[in-house]
């Protein structure tokens, strides 16, 4: 299968929002997002979102079937970026979409300069977790209170970008 990426700009505020949307319906649990907020943002919103972050949106035969953000990191994460919001639709996983996702985001910090490449995930979503080592990132150190949902914890996990 061959996706195509998309960096998304903000006059593609609804085509972010329709997907985002669709992620939280289908995988909720694994998103610090909240799907009533999510759904109650207007445009102004959604532009802001994508004013926020680089958002790609992944395609097969002309149809949204995955979602990454990408960021420079807060400090506090001790990365150079912090990859999130990252989906891929049931039918599709474990086609080689997280691979390719990964060539993207290899793509960008090489573009701006970024090395250490982060990302948090539940601890619990043991498939998740599968996927990103496949990739080359590991966990570091121990699950952290998440900032976004009071009460859960996060596992971190980074990865060198390869020379």
């Amino acid at each position: 299968m061959i996706f195509q990426c998309n960096e998304l700009v903000e006059a593609d505020w609804q085509r972010l929002s329709l997907i985002r949307i669709r992620a939280l319906v289908e995988s909720g649990q694994w998103f610090s997002g909240d799907l009533a907020k999510e759904q109650a943002r207007g445009e102004a919103d959604w532009r802001r979102v994508l004013s926020q972050a680089l958002w790609l949106v992944f395609t097969e035969s002309s149809r949204d079937v995955a979602l990454m953000s990408v960021e420079r990191a807060e400090p506090i994460r001790g990365t150079d970026c912090w990859m999130a919001s990252c989906w891929v639709e049931p039918d599709l996983r474990g086609r080689g979409i997280t691979r390719r996702m990964i060539e993207e985001l290899d793509r960008i910090c090489r573009r701006e300069g970024w090395r250490t490449q982060g990302l948090g995930v539940w601890p619990n979503n043991d498939v998740a977790i599968r996927a990103y080592q496949r990739v080359g990132f590991e966990k570091v150190g121990e699950p952290a209170p998440s900032r976004s949902k009071p009460g859960q914890l996060y596992q971190m996990m980074q990865r060198t970008l390869p020379a």
